[in-house]
């Protein structure tokens, strides 16, 4: 299928399943699962999300109780323990990933390890976690329960009706369920179904105003509405929460597209260089072009010509490849 330009909407759930392969690096996140008699617990689910709660990869305990996810690129992630159907409760981490360019070395490897207590031995408080800050919340067992039946369905990418009805049956049981409304209403703006999705995500942040990922959908649900100043409030701060997110590239490029949008290109340049910094050929093609329009309009030919050749080594099937080619030459000619 050839290019063409204008963004597709479709791009959107890519937003929102953008995960951690964004510039490859040799990162890796191992650990072991163990209980409180320190005996290693084998064949649990691992999952490594976003800041989206999107799983990006999944992986089981092996006899020793060690995990391992390899290759990640830098940035903030969650492990998770899924314990649906054992006696262990279940715990999620939050870990950041430092840019090997900061370290000095080709690699960073971390190790997190987990130790697992039964409902009979705690009744403490579940934590949360947000980009800065530690949320905690004391969710009832039977809500935790259809919470994690519900992620599990969704996760699983089956039984999708199912998956929203366990979630609708957790915040029914505990309303200020803050994971379950998050995730509910990040399931929602996978759906299109914006309203739904805009109605709990404004419930999340009612409980807990540090979530990051609700600020995120919120301005993609806001940008695809058209609602361009509400789009930059939402996504600014999204990325002031978190940003060294792996959804941060696609962050920064919604929001150069609303600034835009609202007659601020000097204030969008920054934010569309840097989401093609950080996400590379994953973000779609259509950024070189707007920074194109927005160099030509400004007399800035050189610079119009180098973002024109970028889409074109990026999109070379373009339809218009041939027109584009021939603006590159007259806008050479011009910064001449």
């Amino acid at each position: 299928m050839r290019y063409q330009t204008g963004l597709r909407f479709a791009l959107f759930i890519g937003l929102l399943t953008f995960s951690a392969n964004v510039i490859a690096q040799r990162n890796a996140v191992t650990g072991t699962v163990t209980n409180t008699a320190r005996q290693p617990l084998s064949n649990l689910w691992i999952e490594l999300l976003n800041d989206v709660d999107s799983v990006l990869k999944r992986t089981r305990t092996d006899t020793t109780g060690r995990y391992s996810f390899q290759g990640l690129s830098y940035g903030t992630f969650h492990v998770r323990v899924v314990t649906v159907g054992t006696a262990y409760r279940a715990q999620t981490a939050r870990i950041e990933l430092i840019p090997a360019t900061m370290r000095g070395t080709g690699s960073h490897n971390e190790q997190l390890d987990f130790t697992l207590k039964t409902e009979n031995e705690t009744k403490r408080p579940v934590a949360t976690s947000t980009a800065r800050t530690t949320f905690v919340q004391a969710v009832p067992e039977a809500a935790q329960k259809a919470y994690e039946q519900g992620a599990q369905f969704l996760d699983a990418g089956k039984n999708t009706n199912e998956g929203i009805a366990k979630l609708h049956e957790a915040i029914q049981l505990f309303p200020t369920y803050y994971l379950a409304l998050e995730r509910l209403g990040l399931e929602y703006v996978k759906q299109g179904k914006y309203e739904l999705a805009r109605e709990s995500l404004g419930k999340a942040l009612e409980v807990n105003s540090g979530g990051a990922s609700c600020y995120y959908a919120m301005g993609v649900i806001h940008y695809q509405s058209k609602q361009w100043t509400e789009a930059i409030e939402s996504l600014r701060r999204g990325l002031a929460l978190a940003p060294d997110s792996p959804n941060a590239a696609f962050e920064h490029f919604y929001l150069g597209l609303s600034l835009l949008k609202t007659g601020k290109g000097a204030e969008a340049e920054p934010q569309l260089k840097r989401s093609y910094e950080l996400g590379g050929n994953n973000i779609p093609a259509d950024v070189h072009m707007h920074l194109a329009q927005y160099y030509s309009n400004n007399k800035k030919y050189k610079e119009a010509a180098d973002e024109l050749e970028l889409f074109l080594k990026q999109a070379p099937d373009a339809r218009d490849a041939e027109n584009i080619k021939n603006i590159i030459k007259q806008l050479r000619a011009k910064a001449k």
